[in-house]
């Protein structure tokens, strides 16, 4: 194992031999449709230390989200590194049933939040009274969306100062060519105006299936600029991520990228940032 330590703030286990809860998986990337468990991790990461995780729901079966966090409350102590995890919630919910699966959630010592994978409004009255919930109870909000949905959210997010939120997989450009860069840039400078939004650095691979730092660093670099050092960290987004390489070449690829950040920056971007927003102890 190298030396080379890092909290990887993006990983997903599914088990669908004995869970079908991600018909997404089957449909949309049948590829993916397989058993990925914490070995399966372990095995992909072993050259180097991984010193903390978070884990981020992926269910896409209407009604299995509390199945889930229940499974992965109890793989925790399988992994042998401080563990911590993202759930959901039915944005179509009534919100006082979004707030008792919260509630259950937030019976495991390790939740820490939520993401939503689709048919969220920022703009809604749900979003805002779930935005100042999650204030209140010092829960993070994974912020899932294309350039495209940047400035509403930007608008819910200056609504909501208390609360933290972190934009997933750099924003998700869907393209990789000058114009979406162009949109994609601007979508990215409004969010990294507020102070309560961080920057997961993941999800480049998958969106342009590639792990080649020429082709990432532009993005890359673009967050680390805007956001800075102190509100960037990485994510591997394994196994998604792995469609497009190895998790050895995505480190290396990430290494090249922040090749002339200092020391102890690099220690920010890999281990520090993700271990303070998701409270990794």
């Amino acid at each position: 194992m190298s030396d080379f330590e890092l909290v990887d703030s993006h990983v997903h286990y599914w088990q669908p031999s004995r869970r079908d809860w991600y018909p997404v998986l089957r449909e949309v990337v049948p590829g993916l449709n397989h058993d990925y468990l914490p070995d399966d991790y372990a095995r992909a990461a072993a050259d180097v230390r991984v010193s903390g995780l978070v884990h981020v729901s992926a269910v896409s079966k209407p009604g299995t989200f509390l199945d889930e966090a229940r499974w992965l409350d109890g793989l925790r102590g399988e992994l042998g590194v401080p563990h911590v995890l993202i759930g959901t919630i039915d944005p179509a919910a009534p919100f006082e049933r979004i707030e008792r699966d919260l509630m259950a959630q937030a019976e495991s010592p390790a939740f820490r939040g939520i993401r939503v994978l689709e048919g969220f409004d920022p703009s809604a009255e749900t979003a805002a009274r779930l935005f100042t919930l999650l204030g209140a109870r010092g829960w993070v909000f994974d912020l899932l969306t294309h350039p495209a949905g940047m400035r509403e959210y930007a608008r819910a997010i200056e609504r909501a100062p208390g609360t933290a939120f972190v934009l997933e997989h750099v924003g998700w450009p869907e393209r990789d060519d000058p114009q979406e860069f162009r949109r994609w840039r601007e979508g990215v400078a409004r969010l990294a105006e507020l102070g309560n939004v961080d920057c997961k650095l993941s999800g480049l691979p998958m969106a342009f299936m590639t792990m080649d730092p020429a082709r990432l660093r532009p993005w890359i670099e673009t967050c680390l600029e805007l956001f800075g050092v102190d509100r960037c960290f990485f994510g591997s987004n394994f196994p998604v991520d792995g469609m497009a390489g190895t998790y050895a070449e995505l480190i290396d690829a990430y290494g090249k990228i922040t090749a002339e950040l200092s020391a102890d920056e690099r220690h920010r971007v890999f281990v520090a940032n993700a271990r303070h927003r998701y409270r990794i102890e």
